[in-house]
C-alpha cells in the first residue's frame, strides 16, 4: 500500500456502515446450509452452500446478518470484499487425505480446491450476492484479523477501484481447533466464529454519498505506538464486543488491532446522522 495515499485517507477516516457478529457450534453448521436468509436480506440461490467450508457457511450469514442490520439499503453490487479465515478447509483437507489414501485419486472431489482455499468466503459471498468489486481471501493464520483489516483499508485507502463504494471485511475462526480421528471426521465440537464489516469512505453532508449507521467508526492506520498498547487486540470476540460498546455509548472510545509490520488500525467512535437513499430491489418489501 502507498503510505501517502494510506495517510491522506486516514486523514478523512473510513466508517463501519454496519456489522454483524456471529457464533455456531460445528454440530449445527450444516443447518446454516439450507437456512433461509434473515429478514431484509438478499435471497442465496438454492443449496448454493452445498459443498461450501464451514467458514464459507458462518461468514456467508454474518454477511447476511450485517445486511439486514443496515439502516438503509448498501449499493453492494459495487462493493468489493476482503475474507480472512483462520486455517479453514481442515476438517474437509483431514477427510480428502485420508479418502485419497485409501482410494487414490479417484476418491477426491472437485470441489475441494474451489469450496476450501483461502479465497473460498471472499468467492463466494461476491458470487452469492452479486457484488462486482475486488474479491480476495487473505490471512489464513492467527493474525487474520489484522491482516484483513489492513488490506481491507489500503482497498478504500488507494482508490484502485474507483467505482467500488465500500469493503466488506469477513474475518472468521475457530474457538478451538477441531479435534479429528484418524478418517478426518470431527471428535469435538468447537464453535466458529464469524464477523463482518462494512468499511465506507466517510459521506460528505452534501455528497448523497455511503450511507452510515448513527454511531459509526473511524478507521485509521497509524505508525507503531512506541509503547504497549492500550487496548490489544483479542480475537474476534473482543473485537465485535468493542464494537458495540462503541455503538452502544459507552466508556470504550477507541480499539487498536495490530496490523503486520508492527502497525495498528484503531477504531474510535464517531457520531453521524444517515443519509436516507432509496431502497434497492431485494430490500423492497422486506420491512
Amino acid at each position: 500500500m502507498n503510505d501517502s495515499a494510506c495517510r491522506s485517507r486516514s486523514g478523512l477516516g473510513f466508517v463501519i456502515g454496519s456489522h454483524a457478529f456471529l457464533e455456531v457450534r460445528l454440530a449445527d453448521i450444516g443447518q446454516l446450509r439450507d437456512r433461509a436468509a434473515p429478514r431484509g436480506s438478499p435471497l442465496l440461490p438454492p443449496r448454493f452452500l452445498r459443498h461450501a467450508d464451514e467458514h464459507t457457511v458462518v461468514g456467508m450469514q454474518v454477511v447476511l446478518t450485517a445486511l439486514a442490520a443496515h439502516p438503509a439499503a448498501p449499493r453492494i453490487a459495487s462493493h468489493g470484499i476482503v475474507a480472512a479465515p483462520c486455517q479453514p478447509g481442515r476438517i474437509v483437507g483431514a477427510k480428502t487425505l485420508a479418502e485419497f489414501g485409501r482410494g487414490g485419486g479417484v476418491t477426491v472431489s472437485p470441489h475441494v480446491v474451489p469450496q476450501c482455499s483461502l479465497h473460498s468466503v471472499a468467492g463466494a459471498v461476491s458470487v452469492a450476492l452479486g457484488m462486482h468489486g475486488p474479491h480476495l481471501g487473505v490471512g489464513g493464520g492467527p493474525e487474520a484479523l489484522g491482516e484483513g483489516l489492513l488490506v481491507a483499508a489500503a482497498l478504500l485507502a488507494s482508490g484502485g477501484d474507483p467505482g467500488c463504494t465500500g469493503v466488506w471485511l469477513v474475518a472468521t475462526e475457530w474457538d478451538e481447533e477441531p479435534g479429528l480421528d484418524a478418517q478426518g471426521v470431527p471428535l469435538t465440537n468447537p464453535a466458529c466464529r464469524g464477523l463482518a464489516l462494512l468499511l465506507e469512505p466517510v459521506a460528505k453532508p452534501d455528497d448523497g454519498g455511503s450511507v452510515v449507521a448513527p454511531v459509526s467508526f473511524d478507521i485509521r492506520m497509524t505508525k507503531p505506538p512506541h509503547g504497549p498498547r492500550l487496548h490489544p487486540t483479542g480475537g474476534l470476540v473482543a473485537f465485535a464486543r468493542a464494537i458495540g460498546m462503541c455503538r452502544e455509548g459507552g466508556a470504550l472510545a477507541s480499539w487498536a488491532v495490530a496490523c503486520p509490520g508492527g502497525g495498528e488500525i484503531r477504531i474510535s467512535s464517531r457520531f453521524q446522522p444517515a443519509v436516507s437513499r432509496p431502497a434497492e430491489p431485494w430490500m423492497r418489501g422486506a420491512a
